[in-house]
C-alpha cells in the first residue's frame, strides 16, 4: 500500500501549476495557515458600561505561508525550477490552492501576497511563499447538485419491450432535503428549466419560509438561474441559446437563500404549468480548515 503524503498544488488562471510536497522537487519544510482562521468581533460600549455589547463577528481572510527548498544540485536546472516558480506564481494572476491527502481533497481561491523569496544555500535553495485567501473557506473540488424536479431514466440494458414500458418517469416529490456538510452557511445556485410553458417559478425554504420567485413566463428550453453566494449574486435567463441579465424578473419580496449547516428543506412551485418545470440546486460545502 502506497504511503499517503500531503500535496499542495498551486494552479493559476492560465492553467499552469506547481506541486509542493515532501516528494516534490519543490520540497515543503513547513506550511502554516491551512486550518488557522481569525475571528473579528465587533462590539460597542457606552459611558459607565462594564464590558462591551456584542454587535457581530466575521471570519477574516486567510494567510497561507509555504516554506520549502528546491531539491536540485545542478545549478542550470536549479535556475529553471526557480524561473518556473516565479512564472507560475505571478501575482497578477488569480489562482487556486488544492490540498490533497489520499482521497481527501479541498480547494481554496488565493492570490500571491508576496512573490517567492529565495535564499541561496550551499547546495539547495530555500523559498518562502505567502498566499492571501480573501475568501477564507475551503471547498470540495466540485459543487454538490440536488434535483427537486426532474425526469428519471427508465431505460436499462439489455432492453425488453413489454406492455406499459416507460422510457422515463417524473420524480414525484416537490420537496428535497439539501444537506450542508460544511462548517458555515453557504449560498446556492438554483436552476429553473422549462420543458414547456411555465409561469412564475419559485423556490421556498420550508423551515424559514424565505423564497426566491421570478415573475416571468418561461418557454420550452428556457433556463432561469439565481446565484446567492456572497460576491456571486446574479440572476440570468438563457433563452434561445443567449444568456442575459434577469434581475428585473426577481420578485421584490425574494430573499437570497442561504444553506444552514445541516438539513435544509426546499419546495418548488409555479403559478402555472408546474409539470413542465425542472429544478436543480447547486452548492459548495465550505470548511474552516483541512
Amino acid at each position: 500500500m502506497a504511503r499517503k503524503i500531503e500535496i499542495l498544488t498551486y494552479t493559476n488562471e492560465r492553467g499552469e501549476s506547481v506541486a509542493f510536497s515532501h516528494a516534490s522537487v519543490y520540497h515543503t519544510n513547513s506550511v502554516s495557515g491551512l486550518s488557522d482562521v481569525r475571528n473579528a468581533i465587533y462590539s460597542i460600549n457606552s459611558m459607565g458600561q462594564d464590558g462591551d455589547t456584542y454587535l457581530g463577528n466575521r471570519i477574516e481572510s486567510r494567510e497561507i505561508e509555504i516554506v520549502g527548498s528546491i531539491k536540485e544540485r545542478n545549478k542550470d536546472q536549479m535556475r529553471e525550477y526557480r524561473r518556473r516558480l516565479n512564472r507560475v506564481l505571478n501575482p497578477q494572476y488569480a489562482a487556486t490552492l488544492t490540498y490533497q491527502y489520499g482521497d481527501f481533497v479541498r480547494v481554496i481561491d488565493c492570490k500571491v501576497d508576496n512573490a517567492p523569496v529565495f535564499t541561496r544555500k550551499a547546495i539547495f535553495q530555500d523559498f518562502t511563499i505567502q498566499l492571501l485567501c480573501l475568501n477564507p473557506f475551503w471547498r470540495k473540488e466540485s459543487k454538490t447538485r440536488d434535483d427537486i424536479a426532474t425526469w428519471i431514466g427508465g431505460l436499462e440494458f439489455p432492453v425488453e419491450i413489454v406492455p406499459g414500458w416507460e422510457i422515463g418517469y417524473r420524480q414525484p416529490s416537490l420537496i428535497v432535503n439539501v444537506y450542508n456538510d460544511g462548517d458555515v452557511q453557504a449560498g446556492i445556485r438554483v436552476e429553473f428549466r422549462a420543458l414547456g410553458m411555465v409561469t412564475n417559478p419559485a423556490l421556498l425554504n420550508v423551515d424559514t419560509q424565505e423564497f426566491i420567485k421570478l415573475n416571468y413566463t418561461m418557454e420550452a428550453g428556457d433556463t432561469l438561474t439565481v446565484s446567492t453566494g456572497y460576491g456571486e449574486k446574479e440572476v440570468t435567463l438563457k433563452h434561445g441559446g443567449i444568456v442575459t441579465d434577469a434581475f428585473r424578473y426577481l420578485d421584490v419580496d425574494s430573499s437570497y437563500l442561504q444553506l444552514s449547516v445541516g438539513d435544509n428543506l426546499f419546495r418548488y412551485s409555479a403559478e402555472g404549468n408546474l409539470e413542465n418545470l425542472e429544478v436543480s440546486i447547486y452548492h459548495d460545502d465550505l470548511y474552516l480548515g483541512v
